[in-house]
């Protein structure tokens, strides 16, 4: 057993050491270009950085010496100082300057580009400032960096001595780039690349970065408060410097932070004291190399199976000719075993299509059922209805008969008329119920809600009178739906009828049928001002052969009416009115013409 595991042992632990040292060659080699990668994004970035510093010192110089700013200083005849700010605004949208403003021999601003701005530098006092002094105190232009008094802005300084003659001198003129404008430089410069970078002055203070959490930022473990940022707090930014290699501790606004480490490249820039330092995260560079030895390190291990793989080739081949003549009999054996269930399934569903077209010829028969039994519900009314013009017809016989006898023969005709008017009356009561009563055949078609609603009262008709009841239709859309008609006048003629009935007893009874369209659906609502439906009642509503009506009725209307709406996507739903009564609401899809 020993020997066994010396070989797998001795391998893995060469795969291990390989793994481990191609590794660190990698990443090593990764961390080479990377550097590469920074010095040369930090040549271009300070190249243009520099090539700024160079146009805007150019740009304010040139200004510097415009007449118009000298007899504003001097306060000459004709000098005007809103017309000088309006030069300064014309150059400064020119230039892409943040602004350009001029200061008297005390610092105070006399015209200023954003003159027209909410923020305006005018009549404020920069004497204070060092690029101020220091152009006063040598007469030189002057550079500086800073944060904005006003404008709370990140900013370079350009400034130069604005004077009438060399021994005199009158104010100082300043020019202010964003340093916003240096990180969007940066970013058409360095693309989608992972490096991030920051400019950091002499006192370690981070000026600029393509992230934002580290500007104006303290390199260190401290925040710090330093004269060029008067009455700001820098919050502290710690890093823990090895070689080339910089890991970050703490960040502005995380009190707690994945320590991140970061391969540094630094160049120092010509123009002014800043550092301009390129960060790239090493945890790509660590997976990079981790995924590149792990492959090699598989790679490997392929060739070693490889090997493997042939040497015991012919042994597996034995073992596999064995397995085959076992497979084969286990198939077998399986194949009975699945025919057997396959002769039981096709039984089970041959069974199941017998019981569901029982079950759907049951359905028809209860719908049919419910029809009967609301025709045996109207038979009152519809004997009442039917009795009225046979007896007129009998009166009308009778008396036509006298009016032949006497050979009246034009007040004959007359009573011809009448009965054939009769006649058709009563053709047209009998074929609305012989419709009625007919078997859905389910064929879908469009039609109006609408005219459906119409049908089923004229199908009530007779009941309406008899029970004087007094009916109210507000029809605010006539929408367009896909139904079978007789389902659907056989689900309006239950609703319309149970709320009918609902108002037994009710001296003046009333229906309020409303019809809209709600939510991209057709809704039909049916209220009617019976005593309502108590509670323990509302809860058995839609239960087959749940009825109220005791004596009458088989308790199936509102189970059958709620599935013929389902099964076109609708709904059914009964409540209890605020004002009393109960309230049917009917929602169907809207059919809409492609």
């Amino acid at each position: 057993m020993p020997s066994r595991l010396k070989t797998p042992l001795s391998l893995l632990l060469v795969l291990l050491l390989f793994t481990l040292l191609s590794y660190q060659l990698l990443f090593n080699r990764l961390l080479s270009q990377a550097q590469q990668t920074a010095l040369r994004h930090g040549a271009e970035f300070n190249l243009y950085i520099e090539q700024q510093l160079a146009r805007f010192s150019l740009l304010n110089q040139s200004l510097a010496v415009r007449p118009e700013l000298k007899q504003v200083l001097s306060a000459a005849a004709g000098s005007d100082q809103s017309a000088l700010s309006q030069l300064l605004a014309d150059f400064n949208l020119a230039s892409g300057s943040a602004s350009i403003y001029l200061m008297d021999h005390s610092g105070l601003v006399l015209a200023s580009s954003n003159f027209a701005q909410e923020v305006s530098f005018l009549d404020y006092n920069f004497g204070f400032r060092p690029y101020f002094t220091e152009t006063i105190r040598t007469g030189q232009s002057y550079i500086d960096y800073g944060l904005g008094w006003i404008s709370k802005e990140r900013g370079i300084y350009f400034s130069n001595l604005v004077q009438q003659q060399p021994s005199e001198r009158y104010g100082v003129l300043t020019s202010k780039l964003n340093i916003d404008q240096l990180e969007l430089a940066y970013q058409s410069i360095a693309g989608q690349s992972p490096w991030l970078f920051m400019l950091v002055d002499e006192e370690n203070t981070v000026l600029a970065s393509n992230n934002p959490a580290w500007r104006l930022s303290q390199l260190g473990e401290q925040s710090l408060t330093l004269p060029r940022h008067p009455g700001m707090l820098l919050p502290a930014l710690a890093v823990k410097q090895q070689g080339s290699l910089w890991q970050l501790l703490q960040q502005p606004g995380q009190s707690q932070l994945p320590r991140t480490e970061y391969t540094v490249a630094q160049k120092a820039h010509q123009a002014l004291p800043w550092q301009l330092v390129m960060l790239h995260p090493t945890r790509p560079l660590k997976i990079q190399a981790l995924q590149y030895s792990i492959s090699l390190a598989l790679l490997l291990t392929l060739l070693l199976l490889t090997a493997q793989y042939w040497r015991n080739r012919r042994q597996q081949q034995l073992q596999r000719t064995q397995l085959y003549q076992k497979l084969e009999q286990a198939v077998a054996e399986r194949t009975a075993s699945l025919q057997q269930s396959n002769q039981q399934l096709q039984l089970e569903i041959r069974q199941r299509s017998e019981a569901e077209q029982e079950l759907r010829q049951t359905q028809e028969q209860l719908l049919q059922a419910a029809k009967l039994a609301t025709i045996g519900q109207l038979s009152a009314s519809i004997n009442h209805e039917l009795n009225q013009p046979l007896t007129a017809m009998h009166s009308y016989l009778q008396n036509s008969q006298l009016l032949l006898a006497r050979g009246q023969h034009t007040e004959l005709a007359g009573n011809l008329d009448k009965l054939s008017q009769l006649l058709l009356r009563l053709n047209h009561i009998v074929q609305q119920f012989k419709g009625f009563s007919r078997k859905a055949a389910n064929t879908p078609r469009v039609v109006t809600l609408q005219s459906l609603v119409h049908n089923a009262l004229d199908l009530l008709q007779p009941l309406l009178r008899q029970q004087a009841v007094s009916i109210s239709f507000e029809e605010q859309a006539a929408p367009n739906v896909k139904v079978d008609p007789l389902q659907l006048e056989q689900v309006l003629v239950n609703l319309l009828g149970n709320a009918v009935q609902a108002c037994e007893g009710i001296p003046q009874c009333r229906l309020s049928i409303r019809l809209s369209v709600q939510e991209q659906q057709a809704c039909l609502q049916i209220h009617d001002n019976g005593p309502g439906i108590q509670p323990h009642v509302m809860v058995h509503l839609f239960e087959p052969f749940f009825t109220t009506k005791q004596g009458s009725g088989l308790g199936l209307g509102l189970s059958i009416s709620r599935q013929i709406v389902q099964s076109y996507d609708g709904s059914l739903q009964i409540a209890n009115h605020p004002d009393g009564g109960a309230v049917v609401t009917l929602f169907l899809p809207l059919y809409r013409t492609e």
